[in-house]
């Protein structure tokens, strides 16, 4: 397309054409095949520790965290179900929690 300087229209379409895509391949030093480490840990066996799992839905992403136990293969289907239910019936409580302590600051603030 050839672009006149005094055509609006043609400066606008040349604004909005898309850059040239390039296309890649990963690099030979970390392959699908091996394990990412964080501070000494594989993160594959991290994901894969029932603890770990379970201190970061208590500890950390409350009912956020669940599709970490979804796809942890330690856990069975009961296991799954009954850790889910547990967490946000714990994480419901917090927020409840929560919710009280802010009622009862603004009720102390303005009486």
């Amino acid at each position: 397309m050839t672009r006149r300087n005094d055509d609006p229209d043609s400066i606008i379409e040349a604004g909005l054409a898309a850059p040239p895509v390039t296309v890649t391949e990963p690099s030979r030093g970390n392959s699908a095949g091996q394990n990412k480490t964080i501070g000494g840990f594989s993160v594959e066996r991290l994901i894969q520790s029932k603890l770990a799992v379970l201190a970061v839905l208590f500890g950390v992403t409350g009912f956020l965290g669940l599709p970490l136990l979804w796809m942890n293969k330690r856990f069975s289907d009961l296991e799954r179900w009954l850790w889910a239910l547990i967490n946000v019936v714990y994480t419901s409580g917090l927020i409840y929690g929560a919710f009280r302590i802010c009622l009862w600051s603004y009720r102390q603030i303005f009486p």
